[in-house]
């Protein structure tokens, strides 16, 4: 190697040098930017598509009997309007809850859906309630203490969903949730700083004993949580074990159930480390919440 090869292969060293130096610099920053910090939310008293014992679920009168129960999370459903407005319903279908037939609900306009009866169902004095539409959901939640918690039942309505979230200015204390893989995913990517959880219901116990069984299913949900990114799974109570909610809240995982309408499974359920529980009766656990913080 001669003098002039020699010096140009230490220049090269030394233009390249910095380019390194700030690859490494920057290189946490990247790894900070794709693992995207969750946000966490403890709702320990949800009431399911409101007040839904007393009330006609996913109506406001539902949210305003959740409110008065004292609950701190509104859990409600919503689809998407053949016109692009996001409402509330728990069916795709009026037929149960609205007095109509099998249409699907997402291929009416909002205005046509608004023509059918959410109350009557219920209760000849809730003869006339409208379906919801989620920003009115979330101005009748807007400074309370009742925050909203929004299932989305429809894939590819999560950046619908967001927009009305964002435009109400309640991301900072609403909570996405949803079955949908695909649409938790969609969450994580839109709107990281979004608090969102998986649900999730199927049974995977096998002939083992109960604590093999939680063991099985650890393992199972951990690796879907660490999967999808996020740090909540919000669970059928059914499933729940003391050894499964052990498991998971050493994975850094919170645990959330539903439906619990039961006293002594509420009780039992937040003796194991459960930190947020979805009842159609917020107002029993309203009383035992109460109860317990008197008594610590």
């Amino acid at each position: 190697m001669n003098f002039s090869t020699q010096t140009m292969s230490a220049f090269r060293f030394y233009t390249v040098l910095p380019v390194l130096a700030l690859a490494l610099m920057l290189s946490p920053l990247l790894i900070a930017e794709e693992t995207k910090p969750h946000t966490i939310h403890t709702r320990v008293n949800v009431a399911h598509r409101g007040a839904s014992a007393a009330f006609p679920e996913n109506t406001l009168s539902a949210y305003r009997g959740a409110v008065h129960a004292g609950a701190d999370g509104g859990e409600c459903d919503v689809f998407c309007s053949a016109d692009g407005v996001v409402f509330l319903s728990h069916d795709r279908t009026p037929k149960r809850t609205m007095g109509g037939g099998d249409e699907d609900l997402t291929t009416l306009t909002f205005e046509q859906i608004r023509k059918f009866d959410a109350g009557v169902w219920k209760h000849e004095r809730f003869k006339g309630e409208p379906v919801p539409s989620l920003d009115e959901f979330m101005l009748l939640l807007w400074g309370t203490t009742c925050h909203p918690v929004i299932e989305i039942k429809q894939v590819g309505i999560a950046a619908d969903v967001i927009e009305v979230v964002r435009r109400n200015k309640m991301a900072d204390v609403s909570t996405i949730i949803s079955f949908h893989e695909s649409v938790v995913r969609d969450v994580r990517r839109l709107e990281p700083e979004l608090c969102v959880a998986w649900l999730y219901s199927e049974n995977l116990r096998d002939k083992g004993t109960a604590e093999e069984n939680a063991e099985r299913l650890a393992e199972f949900l951990i690796g879907k949580s660490r999967e999808l990114d996020i740090a909540i799974l919000d669970l059928n109570h059914g499933l729940l074990s003391p050894q499964l909610v052990k498991l998971l809240n050493e994975a850094d995982i919170h645990v959330w159930a539903w439906t619990v309408n039961d006293a002594s499974a509420m009780e039992r359920y937040l003796d194991w480390g459960v930190v947020s529980i979805t009842t159609d009766r917020p107002e029993l656990m309203t009383e035992i919440l109460e109860r317990r913080n008197r008594n610590r």
